[in-house]
């Protein structure tokens, strides 16, 4: 069906349908479709149109002919074939194209007249609307088949039969052609000649519908075909008021449309040079309320995805717009202050700094805002705020005046509570410093000296000029004065004198540097402080904060900023961090620092030692164990060549002329970490190592004792080859002879040589004990002088006056004899142990072997089952029982025959004692500490000793007047409290009580030793728990941070500081011994921030309360209601203080008390939902205070009765079903948490049947008890002073094995060899 064309009969006009359907209904002057095409005419009819259109026939009047058919095709769209779609797309085009082409040459060589006019017009919007309904078909069409190809198929497949004919090409034809139309002057077919709006819609929206489909976003191609259409409509058909408005409501719905908007308006602008729809929609969004930007958040963000590509895209433009943002600085909505500050950060390193821009001021006051928000509210703001700093820092658009203000407030969020505004931070003062206008070295003290000399040559310069001008004005004043007029043309010639401009000119030039080398000293003494507190953050939780700060340091080492190196020695202990971020960071910062330093280049063998030898200058213990496992890292990266290693080796052995003693033992040092990875770098340079140490220096005797204990091989299966020294080995000599040799001489560090000379003896020799025996026997005698008698045997008659032992060779003894028997108990508890084992291990298999052959020479070749499993059974009992024997042998052999008995080192204990005991006859604190130590160590060898001496120790720690002497005895009592635990249960309070000893050094020993202890469940919680509680509020801030730590690191048990709050809140509280109100307000507030959970709250709510009745005064009213006013309430604390009200409404008359109360109040409305439990609870408040506060005749059992009436309801008795789910919620809460056994005594719970018991099991008495424990192994460092040295080294590794627990019963023994040998056997 299709009409006959006669121009001279259209008198009607196409009118742009609402709805399809509109076209079906006939109205007088507007066409409409008579009769639709059924579905299997259209493909006949489509091919008579593609026929006409390809003949060129009727020019532009296919579309007037052929409407019912494309109209037919666009409802039947569904039903039709994908070939017969394709024809009508193809068809449709072509005549557009045609149509197109017809009219371009109507327009340049042709006049119309009305009728014409009309009869395109009518063509032209016939065309268009059948072009985009066919758009919207097929994007339909293809919207609905993805979506079911992706249910049936899963995402991203496609079904190729269900699959829409539409392709991307064709899309690009159709808008193509529609460019090409709309290029003409389409405003010639219009009278008056402005293209209708509604012709603009249809070609406008048929664009923003293509753009809805986000596979369209994908294709660059079509994008740019709908660029250029929009644009063309924006100028030329005047849709800019529509097209801002739509991009708005569109960015809105779709997050997609950000940057192919941002795309679209940087085609106007840079194509089509329209600059006004930029601003126009930077103001249609500007004008959305803030409260709105804050709800809608997804839309926000599209709206700031958009402005933030379109500020980097078309920075002039926005640039005129960005008035319009900066109310939205001051918005609700975070995210998009973020944008407005990120768009200016573009702008000031854009548009704002080029070169000849003269908007100054505009950049100044974009500085100031964006400056402003460093102290934003929130946190992603104030990071975004650094972050674009960080960015303008690095393009250097930030003017050189400005820089130390701003580095000095960014500094400030250093310390941010935020770990990503301190991230942030961190990264900008890095990138500050690597950018830094002044220099590359920034030595402090260099940079003074130069700015001393070149401010001495700018005085110089003053000077001269000054004098050049006097002398100028004496000859001056020697002639005659000349008039006015000529006075002043001569000081106009004296300023254009040479010489007097020249200097001048050079002063300019020397102020400059001046002001240059004073900018310098500014900034390098900021950078300084900066490090400072960057090297605190190396100890944060937080990685990033690790990360950042280790970057930093490292570019600052580099800077040569001195200040730095504290930093990098900090850095080290990180090698132990668990993170295994962190611990990369570090190796690699160091590996920068000493291995390739120059432009990543590894340096060269010799360097890389020196650099390795630096390392260990000034470093203490700790630093130094950090160290060894950085070398070990970098040994194992291979960033440690043998060469790098043979360098140090020669160093110590050659000593080239002009090496330092120093050198030699940092060589030493290095060596012992490599040796620890290989101990084969020891045995194979043995010789070469005792040459080239003991050759008089002590200290480098001390490393080199060192570097021969790495020597020992650490693992099992290197043991096996490794051979011990014989007792006429050289080292054993060299040994004895330095340690005689320096017996006598002052002022070395003996006592530091000595303790490694033992360790390395005991590791290397055979029989240690034999050889340390004649060491001791030979300083005995030059400790005692020869006087008829063995003076050990008599040192009760010993008296200050005739006793040679108060001197210095009594003190290095002493302290030998300590280390001697330390080193024992780790020689038999370890090696002696595990070569009985060894040995034990080996007969086992020669006896198996033997019993094998036996049956095999009986020809018993095929045993039953019984018999294997009984054969099994006895191998399994001797090898369990064998292992009993030879623990319980080694604990009876330290029990009575080293220490005690008739052990060589038990001549001693009584002379130590005596010492120990009689502080009036040895005064010399170096003897007495030296004694407390040996006696200490000799306790940690035998139960019995220990025992018998722990009276005496623990007088000595609560008298001594020696600090040093209680600190000592205070780590080796941690020692003892892990080797022998139930000898020392009953003196725990003792240690608490140096809580409170006037030497700092004392109480912060006592705060480590006792967190060790305690976290490592080795002393109980309870009881002295608040002393360490009032050390929050010590007077030092070092123990402060030390309790502060403990507390944090116990809150990580589960409850822990829960069952102790209120023996903390007792104590404390307690008005004879506790603390100020000040002070216990500031313990508590730090303590309940552990309370987390609201179990813990409604129990402690419950005890608190009770306490209300067993107090004596209103201080301890106030504190407790303080400390209830501390927790977070739930319904069910706040009904558990409800409950409990008779125990504290008397107080309540109490000002201090009830504004407690009325703060939990306060406090419980913001989580507290029911409303009815908020009103009772403040209203018996009320009443109480009011009854309580009067004239106090009210009694107790008065205000309860009268309390009565004010009592809600109680709920309705639940079901059964509710019941057993309440009783299920119940037994799920309690079975999550741990419960201390307080709260279950305390508690009112229901009577249970009696359980059948079976017979108890008599209880483990104390005594035999400590046979029982699995006791970890030993290590600690004891702190003493003397001549010598002022640290005393103890070390324990793997004492406690021996005696450490009692062999089964025989029964017992042999069920579990038994139950051994069988898993053994399989």
């Amino acid at each position: 069906m299709f009409r006959k064309m006669d121009i001279s009969t259209i008198t009607w006009r196409f009118v742009f349908p609402d709805t399809r359907d509109d076209l079906l209904v006939s109205e007088t002057g507007r066409l409409s479709v008579s009769k639709v095409v059924p579905v299997h005419n259209i493909p006949a009819n489509l091919e008579r149109v593609r026929d006409s259109v390809k003949k060129r026939n009727r020019w532009g009047w296919w579309s007037i002919e052929h409407f019912d058919t494309f109209f037919s095709t666009i409802l039947k769209f569904g039903t039709l074939d994908n070939s017969v779609k394709e024809d009508a797309w193809r068809a449709v085009v072509l005549g557009v194209e045609q149509h197109t082409e017809t009219l371009a040459r109507i327009f340049s060589n042709e006049r119309l007249d009305s009728q014409d006019k009309l009869a395109h017009l009518n063509a032209l919007q016939m065309e268009v609307y059948i072009l985009v309904e066919l758009y919207q078909c097929f994007e339909e069409e293809g919207k609905s088949s993805h979506q079911i190809v992706t249910t049936k198929k899963g995402k991203g497949k496609k079904n190729k039969e269900d699959a829409s004919s539409w392709s991307s090409s064709e899309r690009q034809e159709g808008l193509h052609a529609l460019r090409q139309l709309l290029d003409l002057n389409l405003a010639l077919l219009w009278d008056p000649p402005v293209v209708h709006e509604t012709f603009v819609e249809q070609v406008a929206n048929c664009c923003y519908k293509l753009l809805e489909n986000p596979e369209v976003v994908k294709c660059k191609k079509t994008l740019e075909f709908i660029f250029h259409v929009l644009g063309v409509l924006i100028k030329r058909y005047n849709h800019c008021l529509g097209a801002c408005m739509k991009i708005v409501q569109l960015l809105q719905q779709h997050e997609s449309l950000s940057s192919p908007f941002a795309s679209l308006l940087l085609v106007c602008v840079r194509d089509y040079d329209i600059k006004t729809v930029v601003a126009q929609v930077i103001r249609e969004i500007a004008q959305i309320e803030p409260g709105e930007l804050a709800r809608d958040t997804n839309a926000t963000r599209n709206y700031c995805n958009f402005l933030l590509e379109l500020g980097s895209t078309c920075g002039p433009v926005v640039l005129s717009a960005i008035s319009s943002l900066l109310p939205h600085l001051d918005g609700d909505s975070y995210t998009m202050r973020n944008c407005v500050l990120s768009i200016i950060g573009d702008l000031i390193g854009g548009v704002l700094s080029e070169e000849g821009n003269e908007e100054k001021g505009t950049r100044e006051t974009l500085f100031d805002r964006l400056e402003l928000h460093i102290h934003d509210q929130n946190a992603f703001v104030r990071s975004k705020s650094i972050q674009i700093l960080t960015k303008l820092i690095e393009q250097r658009c930030v003017p050189i005046p400005r820089q130390p203000d701003l580095v000095e407030k960014v500094v400030g969020s250093i310390q941010d509570r935020s770990s990503n505004v301190r991230k942030n931070a961190l990264v900008f003062i890095t990138t500050y410093l690597g950018c830094n206008p002044y220099s590359d070295k920034l030595s402090l003290e260099s940079l003074k000296e130069k700015l001393k000399e070149e401010g001495e040559k700018l005085a110089a310069l003053k000077e001269e000029l000054s004098q050049h001008a006097a002398n100028s004005t004496q000859d001056t004043e020697d002639s005659e004065p000349p008039p006015a007029d000529v006075a002043m043309e001569t000081e106009d010639a004296m300023e254009t004198d040479p010489e007097t401009a020249r200097k001048m000119e050079m002063i300019q030039k020397q102020d400059l540097i001046v002001q240059y080398l004073r900018d310098c000293v500014t900034f390098t003494e900021q950078m300084h402080r900066v490090i400072v507190l960057v090297s605190q953050l190396l100890a944060s939780k937080s990685a990033s904060d690790v990360l950042e700060s280790v970057d930093f340091l490292v570019s600052a080492y580099e800077f040569g900023l001195k200040a730095s190196e504290l930093g990098i020695r900090k850095m080290l202990v990180l090698v132990f961090n668990p993170d295994q971020n962190v611990k990369e960071a570090v190796v690699n910062a160091y590996i920068r620092l000493y291995i390739k330093p120059i432009s990543g280049k590894k340096s060269s063998p010799e360097t890389v030692a020196k650099n390795l030898m630096g390392m260990t200058y000034g470093s203490t213990v700790g630093e130094l164990m950090s160290l060894k496992e950085l070398v070990k890292l970098l040994i194992e990266k291979e960033h440690v060549s043998p060469r790098a290693i043979k360098v140090l080796l020669d160093l110590l052995v050659d000593k080239p002329e002009g090496t330092q003693p120093h050198e030699l033992s940092a060589a030493t040092i290095i060596l012992s970490m490599v040796a620890s990875v290989d101990h084969n770098l020891v045995v194979q340079n043995m010789n070469l190592l005792i040459t080239a140490g003991f050759t008089g220096d002590l200290e480098l005797a001390k490393n080199t004792c060192l570097l021969l204990q790495q020597g020992v091989p650490a693992k099992k299966q290197d043991a096996k080859d490794f051979t011990r020294l014989e007792e006429t080995h050289r080292l054993v000599a060299t040994i004895s002879d330095t340690l005689l040799e320096k017996f006598d001489t002052p002022g070395l560090d003996w006592i530091g040589f000595s303790n490694e000379a033992v360790k390395a003896l005991y590791g290397l020799c055979e029989v240690p004990d034999t050889i340390l025996t004649d060491i001791l026997n030979k300083l005995l005698r030059k400790t005692f002088p020869p006087s008829g008698g063995d003076l050990l045997d008599n040192v009760d008659n010993c008296t200050p006056t005739v006793n040679p032992l108060a001197g210095l060779h009594m003190y290095r003894l002493l302290s030998l004899l300590g280390q001697v028997a330390l080193s024992t108990l780790v020689h038999i508890d370890t090696r002696v142990l595990e070569e009985l084992k060894h040995r034990s291990a080996v007969r086992q298999q020669i006896e198996e072997s033997k019993r094998e052959k036996k049956l095999q020479r009986r020809g018993n070749r095929t045993l039953n089952d019984s018999g294997v499993d009984a054969a099994e059974e006895e191998l399994g009992l001797q090898g369990a029982t064998a292992d009993d024997a030879e623990v319980e042998h080694v604990r009876q052999v330290l029990e009575r025959e080293i220490v005690t008995g008739q052990g060589y080192l038990a001549r001693f204990a009584p002379l130590l004692k005596h010492i120990c005991s009689s502080p009036q006859l040895y005064p010399c604190h170096r003897i007495q500490n030296a004694a407390v130590l040996a006696l200490c160590k000799f306790m940690l060898v035998s139960s019995s000793l220990c025992e018998d001496n722990i009276q005496l120790l623990f007088t000595l720690l609560e008298k001594s007047t020696d600090e040093k002497t209680r600190c000592n005895i205070m780590i080796l009592l941690h020692d003892l409290i892990i080797r022998f635990p139930n000898l020392l249960v009953n003196w725990t309070g003792k240690i608490y009580a140096r809580l409170s000893d006037q030497s700092v050094k004392v109480r912060s020993t006592t705060i480590r030793v006792l967190t060790n202890l305690i976290l490592n469940d080795m002393v109980k919680v309870k009881g002295n728990i608040s002393e360490l509680a009032g050390c929050l509020e010590d007077e030092d801030p070092k123990i402060r941070s030390l309790t502060k730590l403990f507390f944090a690191e116990l809150s990580k048990k589960s409850n822990a500081i829960y069952n102790v709050m209120a023996d903390i809140i007792s104590h404390l509280s307690d008005p004879e011994t506790g603390r100020d109100k000040e002070q216990f307000q500031r313990i508590m507030k730090y303590l309940f921030e552990f309370i987390d959970k609201d179990k813990q709250a409604e129990s402690l709510v419950e005890k608190l309360c009770h306490r209300f009745r067993a107090t004596r005064s209103d201080r301890q009213w106030h504190d407790l209601s303080f400390c209830l006013s501390l927790l977070s309430y739930s319904e069910r604390s706040l009904k558990k203080l409800l409950e409990n009200i008779a125990c504290y409404h008397d107080k309540l008359a109490d000002e201090e008390v009830y504004s407690n109360f009325l703060l939990i109040a306060e406090k419980a409305r913001k989580t507290v939902k029911t409303e009815d439990l908020l009103n009772d609870f403040e209203t018996k408040l009320r009443f109480c205070h009011e009854k309580g506060g009067g004239d106090g005749t009210a009694g107790t059992d008065e205000i309860l009765s009268q309390m009565k009436e004010l009592i809600i309801k109680p709920p309705p008795v639940p079901t059964t079903k509710q019941t057993r789910g309440r009783a299920r919620r119940k037994k799920k809460e309690s079975s999550s948490e741990e419960e201390e056994e307080e709260v279950k005594e305390e508690s009112m719970a229901k009577p249970k049947r009696p359980v059948r018991r079976g017979k108890r099991k008599p209880p483990v008495s104390s005594e035999e008890s400590d046979d029982d424990l699995e006791l970890p192994n030993i290590e600690n460092n004891s702190v003493s002073s003397g001549e010598d040295s002022d640290d005393f080294e103890t070390s324990v590794k793997g004492a406690g094995r021996a005696g450490r627990r009692k062999p089964a019963p025989p029964a017992a023994r042999k069920t579990a060899a038994a139950a051994t040998g069988r898993r053994g056997r399989r």
